[in-house]
């Protein structure tokens, strides 16, 4: 029930700055695109500097951090890798030996120094958010699930925006196949990374499954599994997924710019919907915005189905 009202918050902002747009209430498409970096910019650097002075947190790296690590890269590279190969049959079915340009029309970038640009500033600002959270006194009573999320909201208020902006087809950019390619292909690989995680470390195939199944929801995946009665394999799915979303914000631009753009979608997970939004809609397109939106509101309502079923599998 949480993620269903969660969702509909989501959908809510993301309405009212499309509507705001049709009302001719917004400013021109050069200022939002400064306010949504900067914006974006600051909410990285909060996540950075909320990673860096949990100092609880520091105390379940080094206990659980090779775990939850490389559950994060498995599920990753499941992802990108499940993502690759659905669009390789698509193409395949579809009789087009480069259909995926017709799906998705996101335009890659060019190589050179436009390609990393992107993800060294956006690494350079979680580093300084990092820096400042562990040099700073640790401040137990921030709310910072309340200050991230209404800058979320901000921000996809402005994203509804700049999608109206772009003059992107409503109707037709949900009804594609990359709106089910995408998540269906993001669940599939992010299980089998839970299974080559539990066959590396000797975990029941359920632990590993249930590990994967967060999709990069830490604040729910690791709750669900520690009230469960294995307050361990919690925290690992909590880092695990901490991680995961870590470590797409980095790699998002490098996806966005390849040959399937949309495996950027797919390395958000359940964040695509609002975290890791932003980010995507900068480096793929406007158009991407459906799909990545549809793509997380999916994952996010298959979490608090799929982390207990596959624990009590387990």
């Amino acid at each position: 029930m949480d993620a269903l009202l969660q969702i509909l918050v989501l959908v809510a902002f993301l309405a009212g700055g499309y509507l705001a747009f049709r009302l001719r209430l917004t400013p021109g498409p050069r200022v939002t695109d400064v306010v949504i970096k900067v914006v974006l910019w600051a909410l990285l650097f909060v996540m950075g500097f909320r990673l860096g002075n949990s100092r609880e947190l520091a105390s379940r790296i080094g206990e659980l951090g090779l775990l939850a690590a490389s559950v994060a890269v498995f599920t990753l590279a499941g992802t990108v890798g499940a993502i690759r190969l659905a669009y390789a049959l698509f193409d395949l079915a579809r009789g087009r030996a480069r259909a995926s340009q017709a799906v998705q029309s996101v335009r890659p970038a060019a190589p050179g120094w436009e390609h990393f640009r992107g993800p060294t500033i956006l690494l350079a600002v979680v580093l300084s958010g990092l820096a400042a959270g562990a040099l700073a006194p640790e401040l137990a009573g921030l709310d910072y699930g309340a200050v991230t999320a209404w800058v979320l909201n901000a921000l996809l208020f402005m994203i509804g925006i700049q999608f109206g902006q772009s003059g992107v087809n409503l109707g037709a950019a949900f009804a594609r196949a990359d709106t089910v390619l995408v998540p269906v292909a993001t669940a599939l690989g992010s299980l089998a990374g839970g299974l080559a995680t539990a066959a590396v470390f000797g975990l029941a195939a359920g632990k590993g499954l249930a590990l994967a199944a967060g999709f990069g929801w830490y604040s729910l995946s690791g709750v669900l599994i520690s009230d469960m009665g294995d307050p361990a394999l919690g925290s690992a799915a909590f880092l695990a997924n901490m991680i995961r979303e870590s470590l797409a914000l980095i790699l998002i631009p490098v996806l966005a710019a390849s040959k399937r753009p949309y495996t950027a979608i797919g390395a958000g997970g359940a964040t695509a919907m609002d975290v890791t939004l932003p980010l995507i809609e900068q480096c793929a397109g406007p158009d991407s915005v459906p799909v990545s939106f549809a793509s997380g509101a999916t994952l996010s309502l298959l979490v608090p189905v799929l982390v207990p079923l596959f624990y009590r599998l387990g």
